[in-house]
């Protein structure tokens, strides 16, 4: 083969490939859309508790997918103790060990997320101030990035969602926070209406 049909040959296999993760790209953003769709429709029709935790972590897992990273949490924030709680998880990591686990107040990068109402990407979490690494020592895990925003309802905070760990060693993105904040935006108003639903059957 002459050293023109070579580099013919290489550049028709990098179209093909960079093909190939575009149709992945797509298809993942779709999924992430219907998820979106779903949420949407949730709140105008808000779901008994069980389908709403069935929705939210079909949406979480979706959203690990579009943004690419090997582990999601989604916390929920109890305002008595202030503590966040694992309610969804999906990944990796021990997924059963951690459901219903307690984040001290405060405590971890979920944790300064949920106080300061901002989502946040920190891409070498080892070295920063506001991680929580008693987490890691407990599941043998090692948190190298974090990707989180908080879950906002009625103006309250109500819970964070995190993803760690982008696939391939790559960065999370401004384009990743934008996707995660979008759908903690639909899921705070799903929350906040199902809050105020079991407050006004008791």
């Amino acid at each position: 083969m002459s050293e023109p049909d070579e580099q013919v040959y290489d550049e028709i296999a990098q179209l093909e490939s960079e093909n190939s993760a575009l149709r992945d790209e797509i298809l993942s953003l779709r999924q992430f859309i219907d998820s979106m769709q779903n949420l949407m429709e949730a709140v105008e029709q808000p779901l008994p508790e069980a389908e709403l935790m069935e929705l939210l972590s079909g949406v979480l897992a979706n959203a690990l997918r579009t943004i690419s990273a090997t582990d999601g949490s989604l916390l929920v924030l109890d305002e008595d103790s202030n503590e966040l709680v694992f309610v969804i998880t999906h990944g990796e990591a021990a997924t059963e060990q951690l459901a219903w686990h307690l984040l001290p107040p405060g405590e971890g990068i979920a944790g300064w997320v949920a106080k300061n109402r901002r989502a946040t990407i920190v891409n070498d979490a080892q070295v920063d101030d506001r991680f929580y690494p008693a987490m890691d020592r407990e599941l043998g895990f090692k948190t190298q990035s974090v990707l989180a925003a908080p879950i906002i309802g009625g103006g309250r905070v109500l819970g964070v969602i995190e993803m760690l760990n982008k696939k391939d060693d790559k960065l999370f993105s401004v384009g990743d926070q934008t996707l995660l904040t979008l759908m903690c935006r639909f899921s705070g108003e799903l929350l906040f209406t199902v809050i105020q639903q079991n407050q006004e059957d008791k």
